[in-house]
This record gives C-alpha cells, sequence and structure tokens, in this order.
C-alpha cells in the first residue's frame, strides 16, 4: 500500500514545525475517523476494541479477481459474510473497487481497453448486489505509483467509466475518486479538465509521509491545487499511517507513534477533512518477529489483538474530537512561544470541550492553563486520566497533552511567570 522507499533527499525537505490550519472554524463530523482493513475477522474482541476507539468507517477492497475468479463466475460470498457482518456491528463501509485478474491481462494493476467492459460488469454486480449496504464506492488505489501501470489518461477513463457505471446502477451512491498517495498536480489538474473531479461526490487521497507536520504540508499543498483549479468538493483521507519497523524511512518509534497519531489527527480534523481512515488495524508479524518489510508494521493493534500503544491515541480522539467544533481563536494565549502548538475543540458529541497542546522544539516549556477544576488531562500512551487544577502548571514537551472540560469556560494559556 505504500511506496516503500521515497527518496532521502526529501529529508532535507521535510519540516518538523506544525502548519497552521486555515484560519477558520470547523465543524467535525461525528463519523470522522475510520480504520482501513477492520472488521474482517469477526471476532468480538475486534468488535470490542472498535466500538472503544471510536471507529465510525472501515474500508475494505472488493477485488475483481476475488468476486470473479473464473470469466462470468461469480461469488460475493465472502463479501456478503464481511458486509453483513460490518453492518450488524454498526459499520460504515467504504468499498474499493479493484484490480485485474489473472485473466484481464498482464498485470492486475491495469485494465486494458478490450477487457474495460469486463471490468465494468464487475463493478456493476458488486454495486448492484450492496447497494444501501456499503456506504462509499472508492475507484482504485494509488494510482500515481505501484498500483497502476498504465497512462494518467487511461487511469482517467477508467475513473469516468466507472463512475458512470455506479451512478447508472445506484444513483443514490456516493463515489470518492482519486485516492492517490500524497497530492500529485499532473493528475489532479487532469481529472479537473477533463469534468471528473466534479463527477465524483469527494476526493481520496493519502498523505503519507515522515511525520505529522509533512502530511499536513502535503494537505496544504493539495488545498492550493484545488484552489487553482476552483474546485471545493470535500476531502476524505482514506489512507495514513506510520510504520514502527522495517526498512520503511517514514517508519516512527512505538515511543514516537502515540504523539503521530494524535498529531495528525488533529491537522487532518482542524484543516475540515471529511474522514480519516487509519492503516491499519492489525500488525501483520507477531510481537517480536522481525521482517525488514514495513507494510507489517503499520497497525493499531497486534496481531493477537493486544492493544498497541498508539491504539491508545487513537481512541483519544475518537472519543473527544468527533462532533466538536474546532475554533481556531482559542485557547486565548498570552506570551506563548510560536513552538507550543495549540488545538481547541468545543463542545463534542460528549459534551467536553477539548485542548490539545505540544511542543515543537525538543525541550520542555513550562505555562500555566486557566480552566475549570473539573478538566481532566488524558495519557496518550495508556488512556487515563488525571484531575487538573485550575491554574496549573505545565510542563509542554513534543508529546502531546489532551485536555477535556465541560461547560462554557473559555481556555487561556500564558507564559509561567519568571520563565
Amino acid at each position: 500500500m505504500k511506496k516503500l522507499l521515497l527518496s532521502a533527499i526529501c529529508l532535507y525537505f521535510i519540516s518538523c514545525s506544525t502548519p497552521p490550519p486555515p484560519n477558520r472554524q470547523v465543524k467535525i463530523p461525528e463519523d470522522f475517523l475510520g480504520i482501513v482493513h477492520a472488521g474482517r475477522t469477526r471476532n468480538p474482541i475486534e468488535d470490542k476494541l472498535l466500538e472503544d476507539m471510536g471507529c465510525k468507517w472501515i474500508l475494505n477492497t472488493f477485488n475483481w479477481d476475488r468476486i470473479e475468479p473464473e470469466k462470468d463466475v461469480f461469488d460475493f460470498s465472502r463479501y456478503d459474510i464481511y458486509v453483513e457482518y460490518a453492518k450488524g456491528q454498526g459499520k460504515k463501509i467504504i468499498g474499493l473497487l479493484g484490480y485485474g485478474t489473472d485473466y484481464s491481462g498482464k498485470t492486475k494493476f491495469y485494465i486494458p481497453p478490450e477487457k474495460m467492459p469486463s471490468f465494468l460488469l464487475y463493478v456493476e454486480k458488486t454495486v448492484l448486489r450492496y447497494k444501501g449496504k456499503v456506504d462509499v464506492w472508492c475507484i482504485w488505489n494509488e494510482p500515481n505509483i505501484t498500483f497502476w501501470h498504465g497512462t494518467k489518461d487511461e487511469f482517467i477513463n477508467l475513473t469516468k467509466l466507472t463512475i458512470k457505471k455506479i451512478r447508472e446502477t445506484d444513483p443514490d451512491a456516493y463515489i470518492v475518486g482519486g485516492a492517490f498517495w500524497r497530492s500529485p498536480a499532473g493528475f489532479i489538474n487532469k481529472m479537473h479538465k477533463e469534468g471528473v473531479l466534479n463527477e465524483l461526490d469527494a476526493f481520496a487521497f493519502h498523505p503519507y509521509s515522515f511525520n505529522p507536520s509533512d502530511c499536513m504540508n502535503v494537505y496544504d499543498k493539495l488545498l492550493k491545487i484545488f484552489s487553482k483549479i476552483n474546485y471545493s468538493g470535500p476531502v476524505w483521507i482514506t489512507e495514513v499511517g506510520f510504520p514502527n519497523a522495517g526498512i520503511n524511512p517514514t517508519k516512527v518509534s512505538l515511543k514516537k507513534f502515540p504523539a503521530y497519531i494524535v498529531k495528525t489527527i488533529t491537522g487532518a480534523a482542524a484543516r475540515g477533512a471529511r474522514a480519516l481512515l487509519w492503516y491499519e488495524i492489525f500488525d501483520r508479524v507477531d510481537k517480536g518477529e522481525i521482517s525488514l518489510n514495513s507494510e507489517k508494521y503499520f497497525g493499531l493493534i497486534n496481531k493477537d489483538f493486544s492493544r498497541k500503544d498508539g491504539s491508545w491515541a487513537y481512541e483519544l480522539c475518537g472519543r473527544y474530537l468527533p462532533g466538536s467544533r474546532y475554533v481556531p481563536e482559542l485557547p486565548q494565549r498570552e506570551n506563548i512561544p510560536s513552538n507550543i502548538v495549540s488545538f481547541c475543540f468545543l463542545d463534542g458529541i460528549t459534551g467536553n470541550n477539548t485542548l490539545i497542546l505540544w511542543n515543537d522544539k525538543n525541550n520542555r516549556q513550562e505555562i500555566e492553563l486557566n480552566l475549570p477544576s473539573s478538566a481532566l488531562v488524558h495519557d496518550i500512551y495508556t488512556g487515563q486520566n488525571t484531575p487538573l487544577q485550575s491554574g496549573s502548571s505545565l510542563d509542554i514537551v513534543n508529546k502531546p497533552l489532551i485536555i477535556t472540560w465541560r461547560g462554557t469556560d473559555i481556555p487561556r494559556i500564558s507564559k509561567k511567570q519568571g520563565k
């Protein structure tokens, strides 16, 4: 799913300073968060984890070669079970349509023109079967890197024809497209020129990078591209994540993993992303197993269903951000340097307000926080909370603090006297 090696030269251009989101209030959808490849075990342990973590969306590929393993022989049994179970658990489903089959061409990552009618028949039968059950259809995956071996024009034509077939089959279907790795201007501009962007209900992309700050730089680049072409459709992050091992240069240590999760989700929420799906639910190796393949280490949960520390960070975001309103003018800041990053979200679905703070520098900075005595500070490694007294002094470090409180009190942070 990830391009294994990014150019090492890029390391010199990656900023660790958190880019500010647009200066506007944003309503965070109540179904903001999801997880890729979740819901496939049909295990009560996974079901509870997803519920506890606030996961509303699950994404799965409805592979053509599994649905039609032989020409004109269709078998939906595995997906029937998956869909019925997921809906029974109250999950919303993103179904990804792709790829080729053994009989459709030399590679699964290209549909020759003469095989396009067969691909569209698979699309038609799949969409019709799960009409009213699969909530969103996504067309293909990361065509600008590994997963498309044709030209831009050919992929855009596939997208256009697939949209047309879905609309004919289910006029009420919600369709997202693109699903690009990062934000390729060439592909996006060509999709706009051909009128494909406006035929979609939303645009999907995957802002993978070396750290959360650059993930948000990738997001901001996308918004600049959209501004130039006057496109204002919703943006879905249908994949983002960081591996904890292997040789992928985007890997992050388990120690830093929770902080990366909070910073990435917070930045995307404040930018107005319609939804964010973390890649992915499970590691693909046993605990302690060593592999050079980073693809095996993207999980929030270990293969044996035990939690990685990052799962608590995701859960806190899932508990307190959905349904809230990002307010850029808060907290009130008095003599606070720019390296102290702050995001304020008011009135979530739980009735809690949320303040998230961290320090972009690798040092400690003491601040004073004015909040009611009911405030709680949450540990992103364990999910546990402790009471926070009004007027408390806080050491702000690179690890984010998540602070919640109820009521109408306006948060204010100020530089610690004498500091």
